[in-house]
């Protein structure tokens, strides 16, 4: 993936995956304020569409948070340009998954 600007709009279009072990979602940033979540998380497939936080830290470097219909929140810090994310998550039963993983093309 090509570095990015420090602005959000930057990241509009763009499709990745970010690769946490076998748990690999794909983001599609459809606007500033809107996401596409695609997983697959043992039975249960996710593809939904879900209002979004982002906002520009630095150059390539993001802060993004959603709410997933199941009500998991999830709140990622990406660094496009080192391909790296860190993912905070708090499921809908209270648990916590945080990860650090890979920010992948879009295969």
């Amino acid at each position: 993936m090509a570095a990015t600007n420090g602005s959000p709009t930057s990241l509009v279009g763009k499709t990745f995956d970010c690769a946490f072990g076998p748990f690999v979602p794909r983001l599609t940033v459809l606007s500033p304020t809107e996401l596409r979540v695609q997983a697959t998380i043992g039975a249960t497939q996710i593809d939904e569409v879900v209002k979004s936080d982002l906002t520009g830290v630095r150059p390539g470097l993001f802060i993004m948070s959603w709410m997933e219909q199941s009500g998991n929140f999830v709140v990622q810090v990406q660094d496009h340009d080192n391909k790296i994310v860190h993912n905070y998550a708090r499921l809908a039963d209270g648990q916590l998954f945080c990860a650090q993983g890979d920010i992948l093309p879009a295969a």
